[in-house]
């Protein structure tokens, strides 16, 4: 992320001497988790962001020298024990996971800029429990990731009932190959 792909308000809050920023982290599960740093929690774009006192922890996000793309993984501390169980059987791969980084106004109590600055998808999880406070570990990889992937399609009737029911298309691909096909010529033989 570089100054100029920031909106003017946060690139003036940057230049100034003193500044309060926040990283946020939205995972959408089930019951979506927004979480901000700090100890206020903030309202904005009509969501309700809980104050979880500090990430921890997040990757530096980036690329590999060859282009590839390069996961992150953001380290949430000290979320309250009771939620344990529920990090346990909501995480669910795949799912939306974005981080963001803001500043608030003086009083800490309004946001003033707002930017994502990563948006990917939940790759792996890991929960650390430590009595009263446990510690969720939530790593992700962008679609760029699947850039190196093999996509693996079967061009048969069986996988297009899978992804379309009822369509008949690939109904009959099998027999094709053994169908002759006759180009225009004075004297039309198959020639098998």
């Amino acid at each position: 992320m570089s100054i100029r792909d920031l909106p003017p308000v946060l690139e003036e809050e940057f230049a100034r001497d003193s500044l309060r920023p926040f990283i946020g982290v939205h995972i959408d599960l089930p019951d979506p988790v927004f979480a901000v740093t700090g100890n206020a929690t903030i309202r904005y774009a009509g969501e309700e962001w809980t104050a979880i006192g500090g990430l921890g922890a997040i990757d530096t996000v980036g690329e590999g020298t060859d282009g590839s793309a390069v996961g992150v993984k953001a380290t949430l501390y000290q979320v309250p024990a009771e939620f344990r169980d529920d990090v346990a059987d909501q995480a669910v791969r795949g799912c939306l996971y974005e981080l963001y980084v803001g500043a608030l106004d003086p009083t800490f109590s309004e946001v003033l800029g707002f930017k994502q600055i990563w948006k990917g998808r939940l790759d792996s999880y890991d929960i650390t429990d430590a009595g009263d406070s446990i510690t969720v570990s939530a790593g992700g990889e962008s679609r760029m990731r699947d850039q190196r992937r093999p996509a693996i399609r079967r061009f048969t009737d069986w996988w297009q009932q899978r992804r379309h029911p009822g369509d008949i298309t690939f109904q009959y691909v099998a027999r094709m190959v053994e169908v002759p096909i006759l180009w225009a010529k004075a004297k039309q033989a198959a020639v098998l």
